[in-house]
């Protein structure tokens, strides 16, 4: 019996492709990437395939029909279908023609590893039996998660919520503590950039102000904001698709205003009141 198991991933997004690749070989499967339903039939016949992932929208043959090739051939392999797609029309379908199971993109990487892993154990495997030389470290390239941020700022633009930026912040382990995408469209929130979401939410997962010890990935390099909170809680790494200047031209309007408003104190006028009375109270706190 081979030491693999092969998972085939038909995706036409390189990205996307590329971090579900990468998240299914930390766990020591054996992957086969392929662009559209023709080519994943093409390698079926060529390859002992496991189970498959495959993307409903690909051109010029899509998820469904690579499914219904199956169906119509008789050949009993577990399908995964994966979609950006939230329409109930979708998992009717994939219901009608037999598919284990829909997962929406970006996919997560504990949900893929744990959906992957239920539907081989159900088809009598076991993966923890995978040979011990096969696995990789269990934690994540900066590759894929840079990967799996820009899949993330991609379903932003396209659900209508804010801009094309994305973020994710990792602990000292590489375990994802924090995600956050722009939502200064949605949320009517002109604090609410990608990275600030992605520090807030890794905050209160670790239940700590000090973030010394983990790392940022982002779509595109931090904001004037973004950056002093990165200060604040002390990040030393952080890894940026893009930089400001690549990205100038694709900013709207209230974005390119509020980056240039950023650091400009020197035109609003800033005045002391109060001094003594919140020296005071400032002092009762330090005693207490």
């Amino acid at each position: 019996m081979s030491d693999f198991i092969h998972i085939l991933i038909a995706e036409d997004n390189q990205v996307s492709r590329d971090l579900m690749s990468g998240i299914l070989q930390t766990q020591g499967y054996k992957i086969h990437g392929v662009s559209d339903g023709q080519e994943a039939i093409e390698r079926i016949r060529a390859h002992d395939i496991d189970l498959a992932l495959v993307d409903i929208n690909m051109a010029p043959k899509g998820g469904f029909e690579f499914v219904k090739h199956l169906v119509a051939q008789g050949i009993d392999l577990p399908v995964v279908v994966i979609t950006g797609d939230q329409s109930s029309d979708i998992l009717t379908e994939a219901n009608a023609l037999g598919v284990q199971r829909v997962l929406q993109k970006p996919v997560e990487p504990k949900r893929l590893i744990e959906t992957v892993e239920r539907i081989l154990k159900r088809r009598g495997f076991n993966p923890s039996a995978l040979a011990v030389e096969a696995r990789e470290p269990a934690t994540y390239s900066p590759q894929i998660l840079m990967a799996k941020v820009i899949d993330m700022a991609i379903k932003n633009v396209s659900s209508g919520k804010g801009g094309p930026y994305g973020a994710i912040v990792t602990g000292a382990d590489g375990k994802i503590l924090g995600e956050g995408v722009n939502g200064r469209a949605s949320r009517m929130d002109p604090t609410a950039h990608a990275e600030v979401m992605a520090i807030r939410q890794a905050a209160e997962r670790l239940s700590r102000g000090d973030l010394s010890d983990c790392t940022l990935y982002c779509s595109s390099e931090p904001t004037m904001m973004g950056q002093a909170l990165i200060a604040s809680v002390g990040i030393k790494k952080i890894y940026y698709a893009l930089t400001h200047d690549e990205i100038r031209h694709i900013r709207d309007r209230g974005e390119e205003a509020a980056r240039q408003n950023m650091g400009q104190r020197e035109s609003a006028e800033y005045t002391q009141i109060g001094r003594d009375e919140a020296m005071e109270m400032f002092k009762s706190w330090d005693k207490s």
